[in-house]
């Protein structure tokens, strides 16, 4: 029977399971991690994928006030990184990214009398920029 379906080392040998980040395979019950090439180079040439990490910029009046020390708020996609928002950055508005700094929101629950509702939480991203570069969307 073992020949007609083939042996049970083949088949856990030629197994391979692939995530986002790196291949797993599995040798005789040993798990071996591969390190993946750099995707965030790859995703972020695709214009579309830059739009994905930048969700829009944030004006309000702290944020405005941070742009004439050179710092830009941006709230970005959830599962942003900081390389990934600063190729984003850097490819989008043409400028020098010096520091990143990301602060992750967390979903609130709220309740007005009987009405239970939900805030949904976000990721918020102040990019700083080389001194004497800015961000023309910032400018008035």
């Amino acid at each position: 029977m073992t020949a007609m379906f083939g042996s049970k080392k083949e088949e856990k040998e030629s197994t391979v399971k692939q995530t986002g980040k790196s291949e797993v395979k599995k040798d005789g019950g040993k798990k071996t991690k591969k390190k993946s090439k750099k995707i965030t180079e790859k995703l972020l040439k695709n214009s579309e994928m830059i739009n994905r990490v930048i969700v829009y910029p944030i004006v309000s009046e702290d944020a405005m006030q941070k742009t004439t020390v050179g710092k830009y708020v941006f709230k970005v996609h959830a599962d942003s990184n900081k390389n990934q928002v600063k190729k984003a950055v850097e490819t989008l508005y043409g400028v020098d990214v010096v520091k990143i700094n990301i602060m992750k929101y967390k979903q609130e629950n709220h309740r007005f009398r009987m009405v239970k509702g939900k805030k949904s939480g976000y990721k918020k991203a102040i990019v700083t920029v080389k001194a004497g570069q800015e961000i023309q969307l910032f400018s008035e």
